[in-house]
């Protein structure tokens, strides 16, 4: 179960925290436990988040760790099962004894980790899961990231579709899986209750489909004037392209999926004038300073990439293990976990190379003084000559979803 797997060659400085070890709390080392799925078809959330943890580590670790000790960091396939995810947890808990626990997982595992990590009162940094569940919760052991609850991402959703869109009639198709399912039940509910507009039909599909006519075929007798796509890049793609090879020419939305090299080259020409919905500052292929350099390293620890990486949960948790080492070195050196969960409680508007001059700033800056929601922003892209283009505009208000406060939280 544990992957040992990496792309390329790794630093010493990283592959040392890819060792495996059952003590969580020797002198030198501070032992994370890493979990997500590194098999199967969400295979990519995994594995890119295991990786831009690896990185920001090699990193942290060459500057001298935190408060003088290194971070060192075991990975779990929970292949995207509840169940595997729960084991995971346990082990992770009560074997490894990890200090602390990083997610990389989709949602429906998230919230299993979250539950085991409450249990034993584990800090849980939830990577990359966005489901409502994960953080209703109400656990003070638990924070959400880089990462946004797709409550506020479907306020944004709906707000771009009903204000800048200003469709009235729409077509929906979405993943079988818990971020899909409970981001498209949302943004039905909101452009309709918000905008009176119309959901014509409703598709779902299973990860791992490759056959989308019977759904696409339901969304073409419909005529609707939008199509709106909830799911796993892989998936959406293979779904988008269909769709123009059936003569559907009806504009597609995505959400925050789709956002992934890997959709640009499954779905091809076809992915021309879609529009997806973007967390992180930058985008693969950004000129910006901080993103070019990110993708150097990237390509430096990790020469054999595929397409499709770095991804964007690569980058959630670069970010996220920076904050997670933040958190600790605030904590002092006299670490416990519920001093780290304190102190990640005094990061306010915090960005990586605000305290680590090495690292690079690629996320929404981090706020978990008011709730453990640490960034509720994103942003909307247009695919335009085969690349991601941001709409530039439109500007998304701040959502109005109100989340628990600090205090509120149950140890």
């Amino acid at each position: 179960m544990q992957d040992r797997r990496t792309f390329g060659k790794l630093s010493a400085a990283v592959a040392a925290t890819m060792a495996f070890g059952r003590h969580a709390s020797a002198a030198d080392e501070i032992v994370i436990g890493y979990h997500g799925p590194m098999t199967g078809p969400a295979s990519w959330v995994g594995l890119g988040g295991r990786d831009g943890a690896l990185m920001a580590l090699g990193e942290i670790n060459a500057a001298g760790g935190v408060n003088g000790r290194m971070i060192r960091m075991i990975s779990y396939d929970d292949a995207g099962k509840a169940s595997e995810a729960e084991a995971v947890a346990k082990k992770m808990i009560e074997s490894d004894k990890v200090f602390a626990i990083l997610g990389g997982g989709i949602s429906n595992v998230a919230i299993v980790v979250a539950e085991e990590a409450h249990r034993g009162k584990v800090p849980y940094m939830n990577g990359s899961g966005a489901s409502p569940k994960i953080m209703d919760l109400k656990s003070r052991w638990t924070f959400s990231g880089a990462t946004i609850d797709v409550r506020d991402i479907a306020e944004n959703a709906a707000i771009f579709i009903g204000d800048y869109l200003k469709v009235k009639k729409v077509a929906v198709m979405n993943g079988a899986d818990e971020f899909s399912q409970s981001l498209s039940d949302n943004v039905v509910r909101l452009i309709k209750d918000r905008y009176g507009i119309e959901t014509l039909t409703r598709q779902r599909y299973n990860p791992g489909e490759t056959d989308f006519s019977s759904q696409l075929l339901a969304v073409k007798q419909s005529n609707p004037e939008y199509i709106l796509m909830f799911g796993l890049y892989v998936e959406a793609a293979r779904a988008v392209r269909q769709s123009r090879e059936l003569g559907i020419k009806t504009p597609i939305k995505g959400d925050t999926s789709m956002m992934n090299l890997g959709f640009l080259t499954v779905a091809g020409a076809a992915a021309e004038g879609m529009i997806a919905e973007y967390l992180p500052l930058y985008f693969n292929g950004d000129t910006a300073k901080d993103m070019v350099e990110f993708e150097s390293r990237y390509k430096k620890l990790f020469p054999s990439y595929p397409v499709d990486r770095p991804n964007y949960v690569d980058v959630y948790n670069y970010g996220n293990m920076y904050a997670f080492a933040e958190g600790m070195k605030r904590a002092g050196k006299d670490l416990t976990r519920k001093g780290l969960v304190e102190a990640l409680e005094t990061l306010n508007n915090y960005q990586a190379a605000d305290t680590w001059p090495k690292a690079v700033n690629l996320i929404q800056p981090l706020t978990f003084t008011e709730s453990h929601n640490g960034n509720r922003r994103l942003s909307f892209f247009r695919v335009t000559n085969g690349a991601f283009k941001p709409i530039a505009d439109f500007k998304v208000p701040v959502p109005s979803t109100k989340f628990p406060q600090n205090a509120s939280l149950n140890w």
